[in-house]
């Protein structure tokens, strides 16, 4: 079993990352893994999306999901014992929030015969599906682990336990749906629409305006005070200083994937005067934007 639990916490295994060659697949294999892994995750935006399709499945800690594409403008918080979908070529982001790690595990997968897994509900929107229990997907994970990599690569094996993997998904989706309260049925889950999920996704389109905390509660309809309290509670900061690290997240980003931006330009892309754009990025990353423009940077994990 690669995940372990003690009296005081989880303590999550980490599996290095295993890639299986897509020349490798065969065309009679429907669909394949592509790679596998856990890991504590770190911040990661796409804008062109990933090649294969995505499952997450997280097992603690909390992480934060967006879509950056205009058609599926959706947002959502990723908990423990939650399963993400996002299928390929999505432009999206995620990162974690809070102090603790978030902890997860997936497997991206390819089709070789489009759709065949859209009956199941993993086509071409992104889905979010509370689980019942996570341990049968923890040991499925590690199965199809063992049948990846360049050395172990196994594709009817990996494919078997990949759509195991799926079919245990939907079956603790439907277990939480039954153990719901008739008050509050089950459904899957494609947008947030509490007052904090409400006041990030305004501060993910308004990057640009220079909004007060008076401004950002009225649209949300909470006072300062309570729109305050509820931020610290759900996200361990203040609205304030979500919006600085977001602002300051997706400059980073842009210095670092549109090779032709100017630090100017990205201080005004987030609405910042550029000096002190670059004296709050100093603080945040050790360097001034045109330092991290220039130096080389470490690939996503996949």
């Amino acid at each position: 079993m690669p995940y372990k639990t003690d009296k005081k916490e989880e303590a999550v295994e980490l599996l290095k990352l295993r890639t299986n060659l897509q020349d490798s697949f065969g065309d009679d294999v429907p669909v394949s893994v592509y790679t596998v892994g856990t890991e504590h995750q770190s911040s990661i935006s796409r804008l062109k999306g990933f090649s294969a399709n995505q499952l997450f499945v997280t097992f603690s800690g909390t992480g934060l999901f967006r879509t950056l594409d205009r058609d599926k403008d959706i947002s959502d918080t990723v908990g423990p014992n939650t399963l993400l979908y996002i299928p390929a070529g999505l432009p999206h982001q995620y990162w974690p929030q809070g102090e603790a790690p978030w902890s997860v595990g997936y497997v991206t997968f390819v089709e070789n015969r489009p759709g065949f897994l859209a009956g199941w509900g993993f086509g071409d929107s992104p889905i979010r599906l509370p689980l019942a229990r996570t341990d049968r997907l923890h040991e499925l994970l590690g199965r199809i682990w063992r049948r990846s990599g360049p050395d172990d690569f196994d594709p009817w094996g990996s494919t078997e336990l990949l759509l195991a993997f799926c079919v245990e998904a939907k079956k603790q989706a439907a277990l939480g749906r039954t153990a719901a309260t008739d008050e509050a049925p089950f459904r899957t889950v494609r947008y947030r629409d509490s007052a904090v999920d409400s006041a990030v996704r305004f501060l993910h389109d308004h990057l640009q305006r220079d909004l007060t905390m008076t401004e950002l509660a009225a649209h949300v309809g909470y006072s300062p005070k309570q729109l305050s309290r509820l931020f610290v509670r759900s996200l361990g900061s203040t609205p304030l200083q979500y919006w600085q690290r977001l602002r300051l997240h997706t400059a980073a980003l842009l210095l670092a994937e549109q090779p032709g931006m100017t630090v100017r330009q990205a201080a005004a892309h987030i609405g910042m005067e550029p000096v002190y754009f670059t004296r709050l990025f100093r603080r945040t990353y050790g360097v001034v934007p045109s330092a991290y423009k220039a130096r080389d940077r470490e690939g996503s994990p996949y």
